[in-house]
């Protein structure tokens, strides 16, 4: 439903992160550092101050919290279309994008997987060398965004982060690929899983609202 369709019926505060649906990251984002993991983030004193999100399903979408605010500029930001390198001789995979075919979206959703390999992520097996490419790829972002952001934690949802081997390899990728340049932050799941986005989208309106912090 659009944003100004709510606005005008509600006659009530709302806030567009939690209506839109390109902007249900940030729900997500909001649900996990208000009461998942980043409250109990210890490494800086504002826990929840700087910490980005991916989302890792049908398509690829992402938002950043910075000095405790998410991040807003003219639009959201579209952090599943970054550009990130693609040896195509090691993964001829065009890319599914259909603006710029392999951008990270492209080649590291849901979809993509699927086109690629001709089977859905979930029914890939463990040792299935798509997840030693998948975890490639998403390294590659984790690392560009925490260049970026100076994140103190990354969390990444979606429905290709069930598969919970990805973890470690994207954890090892991102080493190899920083090479000691920096302290990586720790690169988890949602706390909150599935439940993220419906309590962060009550936050959200909390604090439209005018009752949050």
């Amino acid at each position: 439903m659009p944003s100004r369709t709510v606005r005008d019926n509600a006659h009530a505060p709302f806030n567009k992160d939690a209506c839109d649906g390109k902007r249900s990251r940030f729900a997500d984002m909001r649900g996990d550092t208000t009461s998942g993991y980043c409250q109990r983030l210890t490494s800086c004193t504002a826990p929840v101050s700087y910490t980005h999100l991916l989302t890792i399903g049908t398509g690829i979408g992402g938002g950043a919290i910075v000095a405790g605010d998410v991040v807003h500029g003219m639009s959201h930001p579209e952090m599943g279309h970054i550009r990130i390198p693609h040896d195509t001789a090691a993964d001829p995979f065009p890319g599914s994008c259909p603006y710029h075919r392999d951008c990270l979206e492209g080649l590291a959703s849901g979809p993509s997987i699927e086109a690629r390999w001709g089977i859905r992520a979930e029914e890939l097996p463990v040792d299935h060398p798509a997840w030693a490419l998948e975890a490639r790829y998403l390294a590659l972002a984790v690392v560009n965004f925490v260049c970026t952001l100076s994140s103190a934690r990354v969390i990444l949802g979606g429905g290709v982060m069930k598969q919970a081997n990805l973890f470690p390899r994207i954890r090892s990728e991102a080493e190899r690929l920083t090479n000691g340049y920096i302290t990586l932050p720790e690169i988890v799941p949602p706390e909150l899983g599935d439940r993220a986005g419906v309590c962060g989208a009550l936050v959200l309106a909390e604090r439209a609202a005018g009752h949050g912090r």
